[in-house]
């Protein structure tokens, strides 16, 4: 027997839990049997605080074990273990160290046990990690045992064999896609171990697998698992989620149509995302456009889509006054109709959805809009003088609005406002912020009748208040509270005003 020093002072400032160390173990092995085979050549067992495990038909020398960064992956060969070299020495100084294990190692003719040895660093005395190195009967197998095992750290090493891709994996379902790149499953029934590392935003709903080890989890119920990807940072226990959404996004660009399309289902909550900025690390809105882009190249996929969801309306994004108000005008138009729409983004155009806008157009439902004619005139006179006269210093009207009628009998508005911003906001007399000029008021023809006065009033005032803010901003709701109470204390003056209304009518 020699006692060899593998050159790694004891208390060299790693410290890996117990799931860290077997993971790190299991992986020489997982390296050595291949995925695919993982789960008829990989054999363990556990008695008397003994925690042993082999694979048969592989075998390598023990001086793979002696230098940081050796692998015998560079061989290519299926007889030998991958990796062993670094992992092993840092995993085996952790569980000597730290977690009181006994560890030795043998394969072909050699028996390694792991021990300390004594050094001196100028003339300093120090304790290294050491191998004790004996030669025994050729075996054709590798085996690690683990002494001094407690059931707590056996019952970790079987969650530590569930972190591990290959098929029979139980928390893996219905397989939706496997390629040479990776593959996606749906997610069992089986519950995530919650000791398998998880991605703090998203749950352990299902498992996303880089490197062929789990190393996150996401929100949607699937399986992700990408081959080509290698950790940088060996402490780092799990995925971020824009490291999740990344993986994502890559394997997305490999799957099938099939699999791309029962993606997309379980990601609906998505279907209307954009990034909120140019770069939006935390966005699912490219994952979503590269699923859609698998259906556009299969005709058959896309029919079963539009199938099961035919009545997605597609916004796009919004540049222009013009498109904003169009874009008011649509939803409430859509907020009429019987048949429940799902607002998508603008990427389902690809596979022939149609834009919320267009639709609307289809059915009537937007504004068309004409001049006054001369009764719709002094029906406009009438409104605004009452505003002069019952609201001075709390609406800005040096410049009344442009009038215009609605003349659509579909269109959802009984008025509509066109506002531009203004450039130096000023106040009126109760202390709101004028933000906007009212440029044009529109108010629907069905309101210009001998008893269309107070819908046709309200309506006005409620246009009239949009130089304050939208509909759903305070400054708004607070200006429509304080014109109640003064249409109130102006009863005399509205009721004058119903007068004149009425007598155009006569």
């Amino acid at each position: 027997m020699k006692c060899v020093s593998v050159n790694i002072v004891m208390t060299y400032p790693v410290h890996w839990s117990s799931y860290q160390v077997l993971r790190d173990f299991v992986q020489n092995f997982y390296d050595a049997a291949g995925y695919s085979d993982w789960q008829r050549r990989f054999r363990y067992s556990y008695h008397d605080s003994a925690l042993s495990m082999w694979v048969d038909g592989v075998s390598f020398h023990y001086e793979w074990l002696m230098h940081i960064g050796a692998s015998t992956k560079t061989d290519q060969s299926d007889q030998y273990a991958g990796f062993f070299g670094e992992g092993f020495k840092i995993a085996s100084l952790c569980a000597f160290r730290d977690l009181q294990w006994g560890i030795e190692m043998m394969s072909e003719d050699w028996h390694l046990e792991v021990t300390e040895t004594d050094h001196y660093i100028d003339h300093t005395p120090v304790k290294m990690l050491a191998y004790n190195i004996s030669r025994t009967e050729n075996i054709p197998q590798t085996r690690l045992i683990l002494k001094n095992v407690s059931e707590a750290s056996f019952a970790m090493f079987q969650t530590v064999l569930d972190s591990f891709f290959y098929p029979e994996n139980p928390i893996m379902g219905e397989l939706l896609w496997q390629g040479k790149e990776g593959a996606v499953f749906l997610r069992s029934k089986t519950p995530v171990n919650p000791y398998l590392p998880h991605t703090d935003k998203f749950g352990n709903k299902g498992a996303v697998f880089c490197g062929y080890q789990m190393l996150g989890t996401n929100p949607f119920g699937l399986v992700v698992c990408l081959h080509k990807y290698h950790k940088a940072d060996r402490e780092r226990n799990s995925l971020y989620a824009f490291d999740v959404i990344r993986v994502f996004e890559n394997i997305c660009q490999y799957v099938s149509a099939s699999c791309a399309m029962i993606m997309l289902q379980k990601m609906r909550r998505y279907w209307n995302t954009y990034p909120r900025k140019k770069y939006d690390i935390y966005s699912w809105s490219r994952t979503i456009d590269l699923l859609i882009w698998k259906l556009v190249y299969s005709p058959e996929t896309k029919a079963a889509f539009h199938t099961m969801y035919p009545d997605l309306l597609c916004v796009e994004r919004i540049h222009t006054i013009a498109d904003q108000n169009m874009r008011w005008q649509a939803k409430a138009w859509l907020d009429q109709q019987s048949r429940k729409y799902i607002l998508v983004k603008d990427t389902f155009m690809k596979i022939g959805y149609p834009s919320l806008e267009d639709v609307c157009c289809r059915d009537g439902g937007p504004v068309c809009d004409e001049e006054p004619d001369k009764l719709q005139e002094k029906c406009f006179a009438v409104l605004e003088e009452i505003c002069r006269e019952i609201f001075p210093g709390f609406f800005s009207m040096d410049l009344l609005p442009q009038r215009k009628v609605i003349i659509n009998s579909q269109a959802s508005y009984h008025g509509m406002a066109v506002t531009v911003k203004r450039k130096q906001p000023s106040f009126n007399i109760k202390g709101i912020r004028i933000r906007y000029d009212v440029r044009k008021i529109y108010l629907k023809s069905d309101l210009f009748k001998n008893d269309g006065y107070y819908d046709g009033l309200s309506t006005y005032i409620h246009e009239m208040c949009h130089m304050f803010g939208g509909d759903s901003s305070s400054s708004f709701s607070l200006a429509l509270t304080y014109t109640l109470e003064i249409l109130m204390k102006n009863q005399e003056e509205v009721l004058c005003g119903k007068e004149k209304w009425d007598q155009l009518f006569l």
